[in-house]
């Protein structure tokens, strides 16, 4: 098992010690895997490696691996070949190893498995490009925030394919404040992610953009009507809101004024795309962003505490206002 599973961490080893242009005893390249990948192999286990290096129209290498049958040694004929990762340069084995540790955190998620195992595969041939040890080094210098699994995203994989295959489904849906089933039919266009929930977005009977959150669906289908998608631009469509709701109404020029710390992070993290910085002194840091407020509208910035007033427009700041009263009612 432990053989197979380290493979392709067995090829890295090889071609670093062939790719210096000496001739290598299988002894070595036994002493060389052992204190890379803490495994013993055997000479059979070498010699496989090397006839699949060759020969295998899976891996797809071709090595130039000959043997100096003088010295019992192997060596590349051209001595500027190299399988180097697939072809990865440094930067791109960087890139990949982030972007696993990233998607590491949706393994558990049925439709990310395939992209999590490939990626898998790939850390394990590169791992001793790196200097690790063991795969589990490799990737234990990043460390990402864990999203929790939720309920509804076993319908990710069905929703997919309903999209890319242009076809309606059907589902029962719950609101939170309802105790009612809804039964929906819809085009679906998008899965959205907002703070670990997953959403669709399609088009009802009535042709309005809408969105259902994952969770709330039961009973979901993919039926044998098809429909002509038209083109949303869901950049645009999004650009104005905060998280996933998008209300109604024209963008509001809403005006922020930050505490000199909070307004470090303000400046390292932008509170929405639409930032613009007006004023940033020893006193404060003044924003502006063009919103169309919702609930996760004002959840952000209620978030602030003290470290945040609105300037305006008056409607904002009397909503916000009447919002820390009901906070403040809950303390009486």
């Amino acid at each position: 098992m432990a053989e197979r599973k380290h493979q392709y961490g067995r090829y890295q080893v090889i071609d670093r010690l062939l790719s210096t242009g000496d001739r290598v005893k299988t002894s070595q390249i036994q002493k060389a895997i052992l204190y890379d990948l803490e495994i013993k192999v055997s000479t059979k286990t070498i010699n496989n490696d090397i006839n699949d290096m060759k020969y295998s129209i899976v891996l797809g290498y071709n090595a130039p691996i000959e043997k100096d049958q003088s010295k019992k040694a192997y060596y590349y004929s051209d001595p500027d070949y190299t399988i180097k990762a697939f072809g990865l340069k440094e930067a791109d084995i960087n890139a990949l190893q982030f972007y696993a540790k990233s998607i590491n955190q949706y393994k558990e998620y049925e439709v990310f498995s395939d992209f999590s195992n490939a990626i898998e595969k790939i850390l394990d041939a590169v791992t001793i490009r790196k200097g690790f040890s063991t795969a589990e080094q490799a990737k234990s210098i990043v460390q990402t925030e864990r999203a929790p699994r939720v309920t509804g995203s076993h319908w990710i994989p069905k929703i997919v394919e309903a999209i890319n295959t242009s076809s309606l489904i059907g589902f029962e849906y719950q609101k939170f404040d309802t105790d009612e089933l809804k039964v929906v039919k819809l085009k679906p266009y998008l899965l959205k992610e907002d703070r670990h929930l997953w959403y669709v977005l399609g088009r009802n009977h009535e042709g309005r953009l809408i969105t259902y959150a994952l969770d709330r669906i039961s009973k979901l289908d993919i039926l044998d009507e098809k429909f002509v998608p038209d083109n949303v631009d869901f950049e645009d469509y999004f650009k104005y809101s905060f998280g996933i709701t998008v209300n109604d109404g024209k963008p509001v020029n809403t005006i922020l004024s930050f505490t000199v710390f909070q307004g470090k992070y303000v400046k390292a993290l932008p509170v929405h795309p639409t930032q613009k910085i007006l004023v940033d002194n020893n006193e404060e840091l003044r924003i502006s962003v063009d919103v169309i407020p919702s609930y996760e509208f004002y959840e952000k910035i209620l978030g602030y505490g003290a470290n945040v007033k609105v300037i305006s427009p008056p409607e904002v700041v009397s909503e916000l206002k009447s919002k820390i009263e009901e906070v403040s009612k809950r303390y009486k």
